[in-house]
C-alpha cells in the first residue's frame, strides 16, 4: 500500500467543496414571529450523530464523526478514510397566542461538512451551515370605533420579514501529546435581514404608515478548542472539552426608512443610515463525555453565548424622542445545557443490527434576543434516534442518522405566543477509504 498523495487530497476536498457550495444554495425555513427580534431564529448547531443526543458535543470524538463544534476533535480522524456529512430537517411547528393558532411546515438544511486526516496526528474538516433564520409574515385587523360619524373602519398591521446569517469554516485539530488536542475553526460568516411593517386603513384617506428595517453582515470568526482524554482500564475513556469563540465588532451599516402616503398628500420618506451597527458575540462552552466498553456513551455541556453587550441598531427612545441608533439593549446572554446518551447493542457483533446507535439526549436554552423590551422565548428540546449502518462492498463505516427532536419555546410575559415544533433529523455521514492504493509488485 503507498501513501495518500497530496493530489488525492485536493481531489477529495474538492468535490466536498462543490457539495458544500451546492448546499449553500439551500436556505432554511421558518414562520416564527420571533424570528423578527435581533439575527432571527438561532439555528441547532448539531450534525447527524448529536442530533438525537441533544446536541451535545464538546467532549466527544471518534474517528466516525465530524465534530464542528469542538474542533480539537479532528484529530481522531482515521489516515485512511474520508467523511462527508450533510443533513436536513422536515418539521412541523403549532403556534398558540390566546384564541388564535396556526400550523406550519417547513424543510431545512441544515448543514454539510467534510473531514479528513491531514498529516500526523493532525485532522482538517470544511463545513458550511444556516446560523440564523428569519422568515415570517403575518398580519392583524382591527375594527375602531365610529368617531367621526362616517361609519367604522378597519386598521390593519402588516409584518414581513426575510433573511438571516450562514456561516462557512475550515478547520484543524491537532493531537500535541497522547492525551491532550487541540484545534481551531476560522470562520466566515455573512448575510443580511429585510423587516418590514405597515399600518394601513379601510378609509384610504387616512395616513398610512410604513417602516423598514434593512441590514448586512459579513465577518469572519475564530472558534478555539481542546479536548483531553484519560483512560481508566481497559474499559472506560473520559474526554473534558474546552472552547472559546471570539467576539467580532462589525463596522458595517443598516438602513431604517420611515414612511407616510395617503391617496391625497402622496407620500413622505426619511432615510437613516447608521455605521459600525453590528456586533457578533463571544462564547465559551465547557463539556465531558464518559464512553464505556465502546457500548455506552454519555455527555454532558454547558455553553453561554454573551450576546448582552453586543450592539444592534434599534428605535430607540431620547429626551423624549424617537430615534433610530445603535445601542446595546437588544441582547441578552444565552446559556444552554445538553446532556445526551449513546448505546450501542454489541459492539462486537457480526450483524448489522449489533451496531446500530441508540441515541436519546434533552436540552435547555435561554433566550439571546429581548421581545418588546422583555425577555424571549425559552427553549426546552427532547430528543431521540439512531444510526443505521450501511455496509456494502465499499464501505463498512457510513451510517444513515435519524432523530426525532420535540421543541417548546415561550417567552416569559402572560399570554405570550406558544411555539411547538416536532423535527425528523435525516441525515447520511459517508465514509470511505478512499485514501488506500493497492498495487502488485
Amino acid at each position: 500500500m503507498k501513501k495518500t498523495t497530496n493530489g488525492t487530497r485536493l481531489i477529495a476536498l474538492a468535490i466536498a467543496l462543490v457539495c458544500i457550495i451546492a448546499a449553500a444554495a439551500q436556505s432554511s425555513g421558518t414562520n416564527s414571529p420571533y424570528s423578527r427580534y435581533g439575527w432571527g431564529t438561532l439555528n441547532d448547531e448539531a450534525l447527524g450523530f448529536n442530533k438525537g443526543m441533544g446536541g451535545v458535543a464538546l467532549g466527544m470524538r471518534s474517528p466516525d464523526i465530524i465534530n464542528r463544534q469542538n474542533p480539537a476533535s479532528y484529530s481522531e480522524m482515521d489516515s485512511l478514510r474520508f467523511l462527508f456529512d450533510i443533513g436536513i430537517s422536515l418539521q412541523n411547528c403549532w403556534m398558540r397566542e390566546g384564541g388564535t393558532k396556526l400550523n406550519a411546515h417547513n424543510s431545512t438544511l441544515d448543514y454539510a461538512a467534510a473531514a479528513f486526516r491531514f498529516g500526523k496526528n493532525i485532522g482538517f474538516s470544511i463545513g458550511l451551515r444556516p446560523l440564523t433564520t428569519i422568515g415570517y409574515d403575518f398580519n392583524a385587523s382591527v375594527e375602531m370605533p365610529d368617531i367621526d360619524g362616517l361609519g367604522t373602519k378597519t386598521t390593519t398591521s402588516t409584518y414581513v420579514g426575510s433573511g438571516g446569517l450562514h456561516e462557512l469554516y475550515a478547520g484543524v485539530g491537532w493531537q500535541l501529546v497522547k492525551p491532550l488536542s487541540v484545534g481551531a475553526n476560522v470562520k466566515y460568516i455573512w448575510g443580511d435581514y429585510d423587516h418590514s411593517s405597515a399600518v394601513t386603513y379601510s378609509e384610504t384617506t387616512i395616513q398610512t404608515l410604513s417602516r423598514s428595517y434593512k441590514g448586512n453582515l459579513n465577518a469572519f470568526g475564530l472558534d478555539l478548542g481542546a479536548q483531553y482524554e484519560y483512560t481508566y482500564g481497559k474499559k472506560d475513556r473520559f474526554v473534558a472539552g474546552i472552547t472559546y469563540g471570539l467576539g467580532n465588532k462589525v463596522n458595517q451599516k443598516a438602513t431604517f426608512v420611515n414612511q407616510q402616503s395617503n391617496t391625497t398628500q402622496g407620500s413622505n420618506a426619511d432615510t437613516i443610515v447608521v455605521r459600525n451597527a453590528f456586533e457578533l458575540p463571544q462564547s465559551m462552552g465547557i463539556g465531558l463525555s464518559w464512553r464505556h466498553d465502546y457500548q455506552w456513551t454519555v455527555g454532558l455541556d454547558y455553553t453561554v453565548q454573551m450576546w448582552k453587550d453586543c450592539r444592534f441598531p434599534t428605535l430607540q427612545e431620547q429626551n423624549g424622542n424617537t430615534v433610530y441608533a445603535v445601542g446595546k439593549n437588544s441582547f441578552q446572554n444565552r446559556h444552554r445545557i445538553a446532556a445526551g446518551v449513546e448505546f450501542i447493542p454489541n459492539p462486537r457483533g457480526m450483524k448489522v443490527h449489533d451496531h446500530i446507535c441508540y441515541r436519546a439526549g434533552f436540552a435547555y436554552s435561554t433566550p439571546y434576543a429581548k421581545v418588546n423590551g422583555g425577555n424571549g422565548p425559552k427553549s426546552y428540546l427532547i430528543s431521540a434516534g439512531a444510526a443505521i449502518p450501511i455496509v456494502n462492498r465499499y464501505t463498512s463505516h457510513s451510517v444513515i442518522n435519524v432523530a426525532a427532536q420535540w421543541e417548546h419555546m415561550q417567552a416569559s410575559s402572560a399570554g405570550a405566543l406558544k411555539e411547538d415544533y416536532l423535527r425528523l433529523c435525516l441525515g447520511i455521514t459517508f465514509s470511505a477509504r478512499w485514501f488506500e492504493q493497492w498495487k502488485v509488485r
